[in-house]
């Protein structure tokens, strides 16, 4: 299904243009950055900080670790089916606890406090119910059958890697390590395979379908061919455990976060004390800008235009104020003023 707005727009080279070249050069010189900075900051607060972060870990530790044993039991001590059956499982509930709320206000229009937070305004309110189950349809088979066949192929990857699933957690200081690795990794395999699907020869075929929502909803965040799925979705997010050779249930959390940082980057709300969805959802909106997720290599390759500068961009953060980022930062209205409550200028 192509939307009116799609179908009018003009695609050619340069807003789908692949990454060029001296790519790799500022990738590396990025990431060193990103690392340096990372290091600095730890080394920084270490002393202060970690008598109390050892005593909070200490007894936290306990408590996930044996967790861990009792799913671990639960599943047999099967290696197999804890890792496959266990791991489908940990994304079919997190996927759906995370959207159910979103859905729900989606469909009935209720809770009616979500909707003064919805990023575009008047758009699926309520939601087209033939547009929604095609999408839940197409969501259910990525979920259902893709994802565990990437899963059985991650696991004997994993297996032939050395990544584990029994034995102790990982230390605190460990367990920072290696979601920082998770997401670097991610935001360079996620950034150059989605600019590339963007690609004339590529998006259409591939990436097109993702694109029919411009306002998307949260389930739409898998709402893609299976190639997309695989390539631009599940893989950046998995090799980041598999160089790490991360323990299991440390996997288990970090593709919980990265579902529930999707649903908000898809939900089309833009609720306080939560990640802003404003940089995706204007990806939506405009197609041919910001491709990443934590936004450095769109700052790096000068993919952040036209947002850079936007009133979208100055909504793009956390909000700790129960008021809608829309009316702290209203839309700028013709004559260079600002639009008040009452829609006039200012």
């Amino acid at each position: 299904m192509t939307t009116a707005t799609e179908a009018s727009r003009p695609v050619n080279a340069e807003q789908h243009s692949p990454p060029k070249g001296g790519v790799l050069w500022e990738t590396l010189r990025s990431l060193l950055f990103i690392s340096g900075t990372a290091i600095l900051t730890t080394i920084a607060v270490k002393n202060s900080v970690n008598p109390y972060i050892d005593k909070i870990w200490g007894a936290s530790h306990d408590f996930w670790g044996s967790l861990w044993t009792s799913i671990y039991e639960l599943f047999g001590r099967n290696d197999f089916l804890v890792h496959f059956i266990g791991s489908g499982l940990n994304g079919i509930i997190c996927f759906t606890v995370f959207n159910a709320l979103f859905l729900l206000c989606d469909i009935t229009g209720h809770p009616t406090w979500l909707l003064k937070y919805k990023v575009q305004d008047a758009k699926n309110q309520p939601v087209d119910r033939k547009r929604l189950w095609s999408c839940i349809r197409t969501a259910a088979f990525n979920l259902g059958v893709v994802s565990p066949v990437f899963t059985l192929v991650f696991y004997k990857a994993s297996q032939w890697n050395g990544s584990y699933h029994k034995g102790d957690l990982p230390t605190f200081n460990r367990f920072l390590l290696e979601f920082l690795v998770f997401n670097i990794v991610e935001e360079i395999f996620f950034y150059y395979s989605h600019r590339i699907l963007h690609h004339p020869k590529l998006y259409a075929r591939f990436h097109k379908k993702h694109h029919e929502w411009t306002a998307p909803i949260g389930i739409t965040s898998i709402y893609c061919t299976p190639l997309e799925m695989v390539v631009s979705n599940l893989f950046p997010i998995a090799l980041g455990p598999f160089l790490m050779q991360s323990h299991l249930f440390v996997t288990w959390i970090w593709f919980g976060l990265v579902l529930f940082s999707t649903t908000l980057a898809h939900g089309g709300y833009h609720v306080p004390f939560l990640f802003s969805p404003e940089a995706h959802d204007y990806h939506h909106k405009v197609f041919n800008c910001l491709y990443g997720t934590l936004g450095i290599l769109d700052k790096l390759h000068k993919t952040d235009k036209p947002f850079a500068g936007s009133v979208h961009e100055k909504r793009h953060y956390i909000s700790y104020s129960l008021t809608p980022i829309k009316q702290i930062h209203p839309e700028p209205v013709r004559g260079g003023g600002k639009a008040g409550k009452s829609g006039k200028a200012e």
